[in-house]
């Protein structure tokens, strides 16, 4: 039987959460259909098989938290996670078909050689082809709907929408590596060509907003037509200019992330409230900063097109749906009262690791250790049964 691994890369922004949730909730008609979406490298999002694939020294705000939760060192980590993978595969039934891996963090975070290839590794092993799956978008729409992301993260400021903040993701990075937004986000031939390479592989680039990014897995996947791939509710929405502008100044305050690796849960749950108690008309850029944004991309764009079969209409330069002009000047007033309630309640949150939550850490550790330590005996134990059996039939003969 012919066996397909179908890797999702992103990008980020394009229905990914969507299609993640949607995969989720059809776990079981995946399985009667031989898809194996493994569930030990992160689920839905695969998010620690790609914090996994990081070069040692290259840690993002995902691998610290997961060194931090698991208690590993960096090699140890992706031990545990390679080896997880791969058990999880093997002990699978075997009329499985098709292989699936999905995380927009493929395309955000894995953009060394080795990265990549360790990835492949992991996969190619088990298939006979691999397909690489990932929706484009228009990299000005792309970048105004990161932004609320951004902020999400921790940034700390409001009118530098077009800013590099890729850098920002990583804590660490080994020395000589760079990193951008073009690398990880807008030159789509560099993150195309990062996979282009692979042996027998090929890369389906659709377009997000001229498709229904859960209805092309459904086809991908083969399911029966009968499955309704419904749009799903959208995911991660963008903030409203007022949201933003608050969380820009509470982000100066409080990080959502401790040096430890560990999140910071309860500024996150403020920042929640503040989304949602914030509500109103999305952040908007003028048209003026919009064109000259994207056609800095303008040359990247006309080759995607041709090398993927792609209308250039999907890079239109229709741009009616931006303003002629924005002014913002008058929003830190308006919102000032808000701000400051939220200030209040940022200030009373703590600025270190609450004990209670390091101890409920530590004795998670502590457990996985033990399943660690159980696997490894159970293995060496079934190891050493079979070279017992291979040994006593020598014998026999």
């Amino acid at each position: 039987m012919q066996r397909t691994a179908i890797v999702h890369i992103g990008l980020e922004k394009t229905g990914s959460t969507a299609i993640q949730r949607w995969l989720s909730a059809s776990r079981v008609l995946l399985r009667e259909n031989g898809i194996l979406m493994p569930s030990s490298i992160g689920f839905p999002n695969h998010t620690k098989l790609v914090a996994a694939c990081l070069d040692d020294g290259a840690i993002d705000n995902i691998k610290s938290y997961q060194l931090f939760a698991t208690g590993y060192a960096e090699k140890a980590f992706r031990r545990h996670v390679f080896g997880a993978l791969q058990r999880e595969i093997l002990s699978a039934r075997t009329d499985w078909r098709t292989l699936l891996i999905t995380s927009e963090l493929i395309s955000s975070r894995l953009s060394a050689a080795s990265e990549v290839q360790r990835l492949l590794d992991q996969v190619r092993p088990h298939v006979d082809h691999v397909r690489v799956v990932v929706f484009l978008r228009r990299q000005d729409q792309l970048a105004v709907s990161r932004f609320s992301s951004i902020l999400r993260s921790g940034h700390s400021g409001f009118d530098d929408l077009f800013i590099d903040y890729s850098p920002a993701n990583f804590r660490q990075l080994p020395d000589g590596r760079m990193v951008s937004d073009d690398l990880f986000f807008y030159d789509f031939e560099k993150i195309l060509g990062r996979f282009e390479s692979w042996p027998s592989t090929s890369i389906n680039a659709y377009f997000y907003g001229a498709c229904n990014p859960i209805q092309v897995f459904a086809d991908l996947l083969e399911l029966p037509s009968s499955v309704k791939a419904s749009a799903q509710e959208r995911h991660n929405s963008a903030l409203s200019a007022e949201a933003q502008y608050i969380l820009s100044r509470l982000n100066s305050l409080k990080v959502v992330q401790f040096d430890s690796g560990m999140r910071n849960s309860a500024y996150r749950k403020l920042q929640r409230s503040v989304e949602s108690e914030m509500s109103g008309p999305p952040r908007a850029v003028s048209r003026q900063c919009a064109e000259s944004f994207l056609h800095r991309y303008a040359d990247i764009n006309r080759r995607i097109s041709s090398r993927y079969g792609h209308s250039e209409q999907c890079f239109s330069d229709d741009f009616s749906a931006y303003p002629e002009s924005v002014d913002y000047s008058g929003l830190p007033g308006q919102v000032a009262e808000r701000l400051s309630f939220y200030q209040r309640q940022a200030e009373r949150l703590p600025d270190v690791e609450p004990l209670s939550s390091l101890i409920k850490y530590r004795l998670k550790r502590i457990k996985g250790s033990l399943g660690d330590s159980f696997r490894f005996g159970r293995d060496r134990a079934s190891a050493h049964s079979l070279h017992s059996n291979d040994v006593a039939q020598d014998g026999a003969r």
